[in-house]
């Protein structure tokens, strides 16, 4: 049986997931044990998404030229190298800088085209189911790969640990080779007020991921002593719940109960934010926090993705809405490992650029639900 589209993009999904939960959610923890405080950790990662912004105009001549899918491969081969330049950081100097930019490269390529890709392959009667499954594909990984990513780290080393980490990243464009490449049209453009309404979705979405992923995850390393087999075995555990709900949400978005899906996923989302800010700095409390993020966070990921990638569609142009509408997120997480980064410097804790996610939270629950408020307009 030759396999399709969104079946291809399940398998990269699952392989580049592996990738995350193994390497990328340990950067900035390892640019800590490299010698960088925590602030300047987190500037730094603030820097590469500012970089992105910056080069994400590189994005639209690949892609008129080329297609979507070499965008996305070659940002997966950028990041791969990506991985390869980690081991040689040693603090503040040339090879952060170069790091910085290349993962900036490397990142802006593959997700602007990974969204756009999934936008333009999926099904919008069955968005929801979609995006759940790759949700629930990557909670899945998420059990085995942040374990094994501590002990390669701790175990192996970084340089045979990062080393793995980008052969596994280069082996994730694999599943995408035989897929279709949808062409982009020179002269097509996006809806400007769906664009609008998206990238300000995007934006709190920026900045609610920088407070709960980023900043917690540094803190969550710190609590645990800078061990990475603690670090990773805290996210491993934290695994086990978190496919149920994304599969949950998926099927209340195509029942056409996507208001339910906003309140049932951004409702836990907030309480698990709360808790997170008042747990960090004890061990036991910050496991319990992370183990009920894990749960929280594909149905998140789900009740915000599927109805972008519905809007992106109905855009007339995916490429262009995701181009404009992920540098709000670009801008909005930057702006929260900045606050954060400042907060620490002048002697604060976690918990206040923690709970600067709140606001963000109500943002993104606020715009999704006049999209689909919206939609049932149409619809009727």
């Amino acid at each position: 049986m030759t396999p399709t589209t969104i079946r291809r993009i399940y398998a990269h999904a699952g392989l580049q997931s592996f990738v995350e939960a193994s390497g990328g959610l340990f950067v900035v923890g390892f640019l800590v044990k490299q010698g960088l405080s925590p602030a300047l950790a987190l500037a730094s990662f603030a820097l590469i998404l500012l970089s992105r912004f910056a080069l994400r105009a590189a994005v639209l001549p690949i892609a008129h030229a080329h297609g979507l899918r070499t965008v996305l491969l070659l940002g997966v081969g950028i990041r791969s190298a990506s991985f390869l330049m980690l081991p040689l950081i040693e603090g503040l100097g040339p090879m952060l800088i170069a790091y910085i930019l290349v993962s900036g490269l490397g990142s802006v390529l593959y997700w602007t085209g990974y969204h756009a890709y999934v936008s333009a392959a999926g099904d919008n009667a069955e968005m929801g189911k979609q995006v759940s499954i790759q949700q629930a594909t990557t909670a899945a990984v998420g059990i085995v790969a942040p374990v094994a990513g501590g002990y390669l780290l701790s175990g192996a080393g970084p340089v045979i640990g990062f080393t793995v980490i980008a052969a596994i990243q280069l082996l994730a464009g694999a599943p995408l080779l035989g897929a279709a490449n949808p062409a982009i049209p020179r002269e097509s453009r996006a809806d400007p007020a769906i664009v609008r309404n998206g990238r300000r979705i995007y934006f709190a979405e920026g900045v609610q991921a920088g407070c709960s992923v980023v900043v917690w995850n540094l803190a969550l390393f710190l609590t645990l002593g800078q061990s990475f087999e603690s670090f990773g075995g805290a996210l491993a555990l934290a695994g086990l719940g978190a496919a149920a709900g994304s599969l949950i949400i998926g099927r209340l978005i195509d029942r056409g109960r996507g208001t339910y899906s906003l309140a049932l996923a951004y409702g836990l989302g907030a309480a698990v934010l709360a808790l997170k800010a008042v747990a960090w700095s004890s061990p036991l409390p910050a496991l319990l926090a992370t183990a009920l993020g894990a749960l929280a966070a594909p149905m998140l990921a789900t009740a915000m993705l599927s109805p972008l990638y519905a809007m992106a569609q109905r855009s007339q142009c995916t490429l262009r809405f995701n181009m404009a509408t992920e540098g709000g997120w670009d801008l909005g997480c930057s702006t929260a490992a900045l606050v954060a980064a400042a907060l620490l410097a002048a002697g604060f804790g976690y918990t206040m650029p923690i709970l600067l996610g709140l606001l963000a939270i109500a943002g993104i629950a606020w715009g999704l639900t006049q999209w689909y408020r919206g939609a049932q307009a149409l619809a009727a």
